[in-house]
């Protein structure tokens, strides 16, 4: 008797201890830790079917182990018929008509209906993401692996590829896009806070696809133009030491560029001490970091697409980091 309880009641408690420990982490990165109306209904969505999980699972818990303790000579539990009925017609029927009621509003509020009151192209490449915005002129900005965005305003998101495809998912903002090459896919976001948020590639995408992460940024309205503003036509490509300047000139420009209004092969590199992640989340970006990254980036990140240009002697790659630093 024993024994049959077991059977019933263990896989009871391992479900209810994953969904606990699914709970746990980093709210950056959650989406049952909304950040944005998508966001929301997603999890909305998300916990009602968590508790109607549990419910069955209760119910019929409960229905094994009246089974196990039930005594009788006779049959014992319904007739074949009405499991067949219950269970493969009656129960199946509600919960997909629920699903459904759900799932048609909640994907109804992310549709990008009207005019967004911001628009932002996104492009993905292995293994980084590029972003460009419009000034108040109407020139593009562009930034690297960071992401900024208004809070509380109305954000098309216009996904594409240079190369695989790639899916688009900032968890505590929103659902998941496909970044498809030759189309242009567009989703909705209104963020509903402040603060900082990590997105990351959802479909692999070749070998160092865990490390296509970009960091999200959600400013209050005004700050978030007047970064646009600040950001438009921001050049620096003549500031810090002439050596690093050479040295950027000789092995980084073909590719990069630390303007904003540029937009180059290679990621875009204007404002990187200002960053928090270098090589789309691969390390933190701290002043050591940098320079292992500049003289060893395939060794960090193999195979991506920056070219080994070399062993670079300790006074190049000085030269170079106090230049990306803007010194």
């Amino acid at each position: 008797m024993a024994g049959h309880v077991r059977k019933v009641i263990t896989p009871a408690v391992v479900v209810t201890s994953a969904l606990l420990v699914s709970g746990c982490g980093d709210p950056t990165v959650s989406a049952l830790a909304p950040a944005g109306e998508a966001a929301s209904e997603i999890a909305r969505i998300t916990w009602i079917m968590i508790a109607a999980t549990l419910f069955l699972m209760v119910v019929m818990s409960a229905l094994g182990l009246h089974a196990v303790y039930r005594k009788s000579d006779g049959p014992v539990g319904p007739s074949p018929l009405a499991v067949i009925l219950a269970g493969g017609v009656i129960v199946p029927t509600v919960v997909l008509l629920a699903l459904l009621v759900f799932g048609v509003r909640s994907g109804d509020a992310m549709l990008p209906v009207g005019e967004p009151a911001v628009e932002v192209r996104v492009t993905a490449h292995q293994w980084w993401w590029r972003f460009e915005y419009r000034d108040a002129d109407g020139g593009s900005i562009f930034t690297a692996n960071e992401l900024h965005l208004p809070v509380g305003e109305t954000i098309d998101i216009v996904v594409e590829s240079a190369d695989v495809i790639h899916s688009f998912w900032v968890p505590a903002l929103g659902g998941k896009i496909d970044a498809i090459p030759g189309r242009a896919n567009r989703m909705r976001l209104r963020p509903t806070e402040t603060g900082q948020f990590r997105g990351q590639c959802a479909e692999f995408c070749g070998a160092q696809h865990a490390r296509m992460a970009f960091d999200v940024q959600v400013h209050p309205s005004d700050d978030f133009h007047d970064l646009l503003r600040a950001m438009s036509g921001l050049d620096r490509r003549d500031t810090g030491p002439a050596a690093g300047r050479e040295a950027f000139e000789q092995h980084c420009m073909e590719c990069h560029s630390r303007a904003t209004d540029h937009d180059f092969e290679g990621p875009n590199l204007a404002r990187l001490a200002e960053r928090p992640w270098l090589g789309a989340g691969t390390i933190s970006n701290t002043p050591e970091n940098l320079r292992e990254w500049i003289a060893g980036h395939q060794t960090l990140k193999p195979g991506n697409r920056m070219p080994d240009h070399g062993a670079l002697n300790e006074d190049t790659v000085e030269a170079l980091a106090r230049y990306l630093e803007g010194e």
